[in-house]
Order: structure tokens, then sequence, then C-alpha cells
């Protein structure tokens, strides 16, 4: 979950992206408890710097089917030539998922008026480069009237623009995720799990009508807790959507299991990660047998809270290994490729598992000997 001002776009969630941030609010908590972990893991990695040199791949790892790469909002101003390499990264890396934005914000800033040259690019390129695409709808233009309002007409507008997506790319995508981190303001103004219903009533059939075969994707939901006009635990969200008979609409659910700092196998109760048992657990109460996809999942090298190049790296292909072997688990969505620029200070820096084009963290060597393992694995089956 990012900021909308900062990483958003691609694979997150707003017009910029990765208000990871924010999930430190929910760690209040867990910050005695490790704080002497942290302490550690910031003495012997660099805050700041890089770590040693790491030599990028030249030959493309095997493709890990459950493997993809989640993008922040910076994706959109690239040029053709620089998504085009980056995409080439990500094979070399051994993703075989992109989760890619269509941002209403960006393609519909007038009403009626619909711009998809940029889109239009990268959709061709990802075909080109043989990704399988995640296509997130989200974003809100300025000029819809009462989103998150039951009845206000906007749910009806989102849905148009959904259909008006899936009609025009459908021979290419083969997932849509409804909306990102619908359970916290950030991404939803009061966000109401009746509303969000509201949005996956309307838009779910207009996106099947488009493209029958696409699998449909509820929107990920942020690692959060209980409090009034500003946030819904991701647990209390799922569930009040399936009382609601909302989950009937899609093919599978998302989360997003943030766990820094502790990594994905901890056993601390805000773990997001962690939690996906009892969100599991939950379902088959439902009597739900959908999977749960990891639109998103990472953590940043340096800034405040940073974990550090080696600590991200152990995190980020732990998650690999611990959701591959899962069946009820879907794709795993790394964020992101690339380090940002908002300062050396802010985390929402140095969430990438590259500094840049073609200068890899530790975590782009760690999560592409995982991915040939996953390769590997999931082949002998």
């Amino acid at each position: 979950m990012a900021d909308p001002e900062k990483s958003g776009g691609g694979g997150g969630a707003g017009e910029g992206r990765r208000g990871k941030g924010d999930y430190f609010a929910w760690l209040t908590t867990a910050v005695a408890v490790l704080l002497s972990t942290y302490l550690v893991w910031n003495i012997l990695t660099p805050a700041g710097g890089e770590g040693p040199e790491v030599e990028m791949p030249e030959a493309p790892a095997a493709g890990c089917t459950r493997l993809g790469i989640a993008g922040p909002a910076a994706w959109e101003k690239m040029s053709e030539e620089e998504f085009r390499r980056m995409l080439e990264e990500q094979v070399t890396l051994g993703a075989t998922w992109i989760r890619v934005s269509a941002s209403w914000h960006a393609m519909e800033r007038i009403q009626g008026e619909l711009y998809w040259d940029a889109l239009d690019m990268r959709i061709e390129a990802i075909a080109d480069a043989g990704l399988r695409p995640l296509l997130l709808i989200h974003t809100l233009p300025t000029w819809v009237e009462g989103f998150g309002t039951l009845g206000s007409g906007a749910a009806q507008q989102y849905g148009d623009f959904a259909g008006a997506v899936a009609q025009r790319y459908g021979e290419h995508i083969e997932a849509y995720e409804i909306w990102n981190e619908p359970n916290i303001e950030r991404f939803w103004p009061d966000p109401s799990p009746a509303a969000y219903a509201e949005m996956l009533v309307d838009a779910a059939p207009k996106i099947r009508a488009a493209d029958p075969s696409a699998t449909l994707v509820a929107g990920g939901v942020a690692p959060a807790i209980n409090v009034a006009g500003e946030s819904y635990s991701a647990y209390t969200f799922l569930e009040e959507l399936h009382e609601l008979g909302a989950m009937q609409q899609v093919d599978a659910i998302a989360v997003h299991p943030y766990s820094y700092p502790e990594r994905p196998s901890g056993m601390s109760r805000w773990n997001t990660f962690h939690q996906l048992a009892s969100f599991k657990k939950m379902m088959r109460r439902y009597g739900d047998p959908k999977p749960i996809w990891l639109t998103e999942f990472g953590a940043p090298t340096a800034g405040q809270g940073g974990v550090g190049e080696q600590e991200q790296a152990a995190m980020i292909a732990e998650a690999l290994h611990l959701s591959w072997p899962d069946p009820m688990l879907g794709p795993l969505f790394i964020y992101t490729m690339y380090d940002l620029d908002f300062g050396a200070e802010d985390r929402e820096s140095h969430f990438g598992i590259m500094y840049g084009p073609g200068d890899p963290k530790a975590a782009f060597t760690q999560l592409r000997e995982a991915a040939e393992q996953c390769h590997e694995d999931l082949g002998e089956r």
C-alpha cells in the first residue's frame, strides 16, 4: 500500500504509489517487541547506502508461474524504451506476471473522453515480453461525485470504465483487479464494505461481458486496524464482503501481506503474511474455495524503518518459498523493480529490488534463485 502521490500506478494504488509508510500505524503495538531485532538489522545493514555490488545476470531465469512484479505510478511516466528495458529485466529475474495500472484518473480526466495511448504502449510491450498482465483498474477522477456513497452512481461510472477497459484489452489481459486497498482511507474515502460491494456488483458483470475468460480479483486489502471512517482491518473487510455475498462476483481474493520489519514466517499477530492462515480459515467457514492472490509484497532497504539490503532479500525470497507450494495462494507480486526518489530518509524511496536499470540489489539475485527453484518444483508436479 503506497502513497498515492508517490509510488502509485502500475502495481499499487493511487496516482503515485507505495504508501507502505502507513503500515507503521498498525505496527505500533509491535515496535517494542521488535525494537532490539530492528536495531540489529540496521547496525548490520547500511540504512542508506548500497550493499556489496551485485552483478546483473545476462541470461533469463526459468520462469516461476507464481511470481510477478507490481509497479508504482512512476511506470506511467516511463518512455517506451525505458519500460521495455525494465520488462526484459523482469524476464531475467524469472517473473511471469506483472501488475500494471489502468488509471481511471489518468485515462478519463474529462468525463467521456478516454485517453488510451499510454496504456496501449504498455500492454503491447508486456505482450511482446511474454509476461502475463494483471490489470489493476483504480484511481479516482476529479469529476466523479459521491464516490463511496451507496446509490450515488459513482460505482456504475467505475463499472462503465472497467467494462470499456476490458473491451479494449481483453485479448491481452489474463486477470483484472477491481480497485486497490479499498479498506483504507488513502484509496477509498470513508472505507465501506457495502460501498465496495456495490462496485463489485456493477463492475464485475461488465468486465465479464467484455472478457468472459478473464480472472476477476477483488481489490487487494492493506494491513490495517479498524478505525471508524479511516480503515478496516483486512480480516474484517473480507469477512463483511462475504456476509454481503459480494465475493460471488470474483474468482479470487487479494491481500497485501506486508510483514516488515518481520519476515513472512514471523508469528506476530500484526504480521499480515502470518494472518493468511486466518483468512483461509474464514473463507472455508463461508464455503469459499477461491485462491488468495498476493498482489503486493515487499520491504524497504533504507530510509526510516528500512531493513537493509540483505534482510529485504531474505524476506522476499522467503515469501516466494512459502507461497508457491500452497494451493490456496495465487501469484505473489513483489513491489517493486526500481527505487524511487522521494528523498533518502523516506522509506517509500527504497522498495525496489534494483536501485535502477541494470543495478540490482541482493534481493534480485535471491529472488531469481527462488524463481528457478519454484520453476523446478512446479514443473515436477
